[in-house]
């Protein structure tokens, strides 16, 4: 391409150049498009816009899906003199009026599906396919000049909104010339190179580096048919793609994906695949060898045979995944802009990239931080031809968005380091300042806590008592993996992330909503919009907006449908309504109501089936697919594998852990056991206080030998219970499977069949391990055990174990520790169910009071 001066000057050297232009998938097909094919289209394009009567300078919307219509209708009214006016298909009408009014749009060339809006919006729409066809000899006679200058507004793009309204921002073809041209001197895209483009034109980023500055190094540009990951695999796969153009959450999922493959085929290859990582990674680092072009080819070849670049930008890659990528055997650039800069202000160039940086200032751009502190950490602030003059039609916003001497203000934050590589540490408007001082960056903290696969999305807020979360479960994997104890699961993954972190980054609460976080096209959060999401999610109340449920004309679905609506009055049930959090229902909740269901309908749902309920409309496919004579197994469970003697081999070295482990106790540990006396004749059931994995060895270290031999404990099936060498170890403890997640009723049959069989059960009451040492509110599920089978309860309260191993610590230290047992409870005695409590609340209550008794002062406030 030659040095043009507009974007006229880029379009019209297209004119005549047979190499490819663009490549799109329409469904199976790909069609193809060369620069001439795109010049004569666009042409067509341009000369009934004249006919049409728009004169240059007049604003013209885009208003599609990516297509090759879409890029020749971008350079149709370029080539015209036009404005273009990119516009989201998602843009609600009020908003729509807003920047229609703001840019005097004449005219949207818009998809089919767009038509109904016409009515109702103040402007003409056109088809974006069939605008100006067929060509009449007179408008072929109409001659398209040079007109434009290059001051003259070329596009006009609206801010992505994150923060609050979106701002009109006027880029010149001065400005946009000025960041492509900078881009190909790079070289970044070369001749031939096919770059996918799976990110919404009408986004300013895309639009330049994803269309103008491929179109201008003499590449193609690959759209795909669509964004879900096959699409994108067989895009990159047909097309012969070599570059991807993405956002960090598609490079987030594109390595969840991965993992997630190399994990299902388990196996060494499974299980070297971190080693690998960790181990290309430092030779890469200390080395230079990229040892992962080697190891890795086959997974790379798996994604896209040709594939060797990614570019990122719109927000900030996590380092971590950056470092990964390009282990892997990718190139991986990231860059740093605004809409309001045409959009590229610095960027990593291929020769000198530096991981966890944005790279150095784009050639014709200038960088400098205002006000540094003490770190050299302030506002960014750039000057050069990419950035814009000022906003379209607000004086006010164009005046706080430049300083007195003409640099404009990015309202970010960063520091240039020794090479003057960009390190951008958060957005000013974003930055949580909590009452002690502390500055708090958002987007840096969310990615540390985003590390199960339990969590889909996560965003930080600031509160009056410090930082709170706003959660999104992956339903997905909810559904394999048990979701009737939704609220705890999450609890721990955060509990368990926040002891890594200083203690002004630990969460004070958190709230869960099945709703998607409001976010722009390329993934930035919509933070001015988090607030009544998380107030609505902390009241348990539904954030999906309210739309009319579509059902099966079955009458038994509708049936049940009104049945289940009736069973919840002054609850919204919806088919997105979540059971657990919006209805309430805990694990004993779920067999109350699958016993319900039983006898209403004849519906006899598992424990499975139950455990892969999310939302409404799961229970509603799970049941309507549920056969009437399916045996009911979710009361009941056989228990005789676990209680059934053991052999001679398991007896000896079972009495062989028990010697080691008292001795250990006593010695290391300086055990001290108070109030056996209290102990009575099993059956019976001790309930502890639980904030420590060590808990269990001192209990069993605690109890005389007859009383061990004698006793069960109830433990998590998901910890211990994995392998054969896991459940042999278990059986040999005496500990039996217990799983609220997925099977909640067998889980109480199994506890009361203990019980039954003459035996003493030890079962910690608070369901998971307290996150601060404090006492925590009893579950049900010991009531719903002690309902079944009412036998006596030894409150029970084990001091120093949070200080010999805390959660997130391997190996114990040297503490001492004490077990105290109190009185036996007889359950016969507990006072009657209160008024809106059910029993099992009321024994799981006494139980709790009797171990704050025992206790005493020692950190029983919860």
């Amino acid at each position: 391409m030659g040095a043009a001066r507009t974007l006229q000057d880029m379009f019209f050297e297209f004119s005549g150049k047979d190499s490819l232009a663009t490549l799109t998938f329409v469904g199976a097909k790909m069609m193809r498009m060369t620069f001439a094919q795109l010049y004569d289209e666009a042409m067509r394009i341009a000369r009934a816009l004249v006919m049409h009567g728009l004169i240059p300078g007049t604003t013209v919307g885009v208003m599609a899906v990516n297509s090759a219509a879409w890029i020749q209708t971008f350079f149709g009214i370029i080539a015209a003199g036009c404005v273009v006016l990119p516009i989201d298909v998602q843009t609600e009408d009020d908003d729509l009026r807003r920047m229609l009014r703001i840019a005097d749009c004449q005219l949207i060339l818009a998809d089919i599906d767009q038509a109904d809006r016409r009515s109702h919006l103040p402007v003409e729409f056109a088809s974006i396919g069939r605008f100006g066809a067929p060509v009449a000899p007179e408008v072929e006679m109409i001659t398209i000049a040079l007109t434009a200058k290059p001051q003259d507004v070329a596009v006009i793009v609206f801010t992505s909104g994150t923060t609050g309204v979106p701002k009109p921002v006027e880029l010149t073809h001065a400005n946009l010339i000025s960041n492509v041209t900078a881009l190909c001197a790079e070289k970044i895209i070369r001749p031939g190179d096919r770059a996918l483009v799976p990110l919404p034109l009408h986004h300013i980023y895309p639009l330049t580096v994803g269309m103008l500055a491929v179109l201008a190094s003499n590449a193609a540009i690959v759209l795909p048919a669509g964004l879900s990951g096959s699409e994108l695999v067989k895009a990159m796969r047909d097309a012969e793609v070599t570059a991807l153009l993405g956002v960090p959450r598609l490079y987030s999922a594109l390595l969840a994906s991965l993992r997630a493959v190399i994990v299902r085929r388990k196996g060494l290859a499974a299980r070297l695949f971190p080693v690998l990582i960790a181990s290309a990674s430092f030779a890469q680092r200390r080395m230079g060898l990229r040892l992962g072009n080697i190891l890795f080819r086959r997974v790379r070849t798996e994604i896209g045979p040709k594939l060797h670049l990614m570019v990122s930008g719109g927000a900030a890659l996590p380092v971590e995944d950056e470092r990964v990528l390009n282990v892997l055997g990718w190139q991986v650039l990231t860059g740093y802009g605004l809409t309001e800069t045409s959009p590229i202000l610095a960027f990593n160039r291929p020769a000198c990239p530096r991981v966890g940086t944005v790279g150095q200032a784009l050639s014709g751009v200038h960088l400098r931080i205002a006000n540094p502190d003490f770190g050299g950490v302030g506002e960014i602030e750039a000057t050069g031809v990419s950035v814009f003059s000022g906003y379209r039609k607000d004086e006010a916003a164009t005046a706080m968005a430049f300083t007195p001497d003409g640099w404009f203000r990015t309202g970010d934050l960063g520091y240039l380091d020794a090479d003057l590589y960009l390190h951008v540490t958060g957005r000013a408007a974003e930055t949580i300042v909590l009452t002690n001082g502390k500055k708090i960056d958002p987007e840096a903290l969310e990615v540390r806590y985003v590390s199960d696969p339990a969590i889909r999305e996560l965003a930080i807020l600031g509160g009056p008592t410090g930082l709170t979360a706003l959660v999104v479960p992956d339903e997905e994997y909810l559904r394999e993996n048990g979701a009737m104890r939704l609220y705890d699961r999450i609890a721990s993954v955060l509990l368990a992330r926040s002891r890594t972190f200083a203690p002004y980054l630990r969460l004070v609460g958190f709230a869960i909503t099945l709703t998607p976080l409001p976010r722009t096209p390329l993934g930035k959060l919509r933070r001015h919009m988090l607030p009544p999401l998380y107030a609505c999610a902390s009241k348990n109340e539904s954030t999906s907006p309210v739309t009319d449920d579509i059902l099966p004309e079955d009458p038994r679905v509708v049936a049940l449908w009104q049945w289940l609506r009736a069973r919840y009055p002054g609850k919204q049930v919806r088919l997105t309504t979540s059971p657990q959090l919006e209805l309430g229902l805990d694990s004993l909740g779920w067999v109350d109501l699958s016993l319900a269901l039983h006898r209403d309908f004849g519906i006899n749902l598992t424990e499975q089936q139950i455990s892969r309920v999310v939302t409404v409309g799961d229970l509603m496919r799970e049941a309507t697919a549920a056969q009437a004579d399916t045996p009911q197994d979710t009361a009941e469970d056989k228990s005789e594998a676990w209680l059934t003697p053991y052999g001679t081999g398991l007896q000896i070295a079972r009495l062989a852990g028990e010697v080691l482990l008292k001795l250990t106790m006593r010695l290391a540990f300086r055990l001290q056991v108070n109030g056996l006396e209290h102990l009575p004749t099993p059956p019976f059931v001790i309930c502890p206080n639980h904030v420590s994995y060590f808990d269990a060895f001192v209990l069993a270290a605690a109890l005389p030998h007859r009383r061990l031999r004698k006793s069960y404990f109830a433990g998590w099936a998901g910890l211990l219970f994995a392998t054969p060498l896991e459940r042999l170890f278990s059986r040999a403890a005496q500990i039996i499977p217990i799983d609220p997640d997925r099977e909640a009723g067998a889980s109480i049959a199994r506890a009361v069949s203990v019980l039954d069989c003459g035996n003493a059960l030890i079962w910690f009451p608070e369901g998971r391990i307290s996150p601060d040492g404090r006492l925590q509110p009893f579950q049900k599920g010991i009531g719903a055990v002690l309902e079944r089978a009412p036998v006596p309860v030894v409150p029970a309260w084990i001091d120093g174990t949070v200080e010999i191993l805390p959660p997130g610590r391997r190996l114990p230290r040297p503490r001492r520790v004490t077990v105290s047992f109190g009185p036996a409870i007889n359950i016969e005695l507990v006072g009657p169910v209160c008024a809106g409590r059910s029993r099992q609340s009321v024994i799981a209550c006494a139980i709790h009071e009797a171990v704050v008794a025992l206790a005493g002062d020692k950190r029983v406030l919860h």
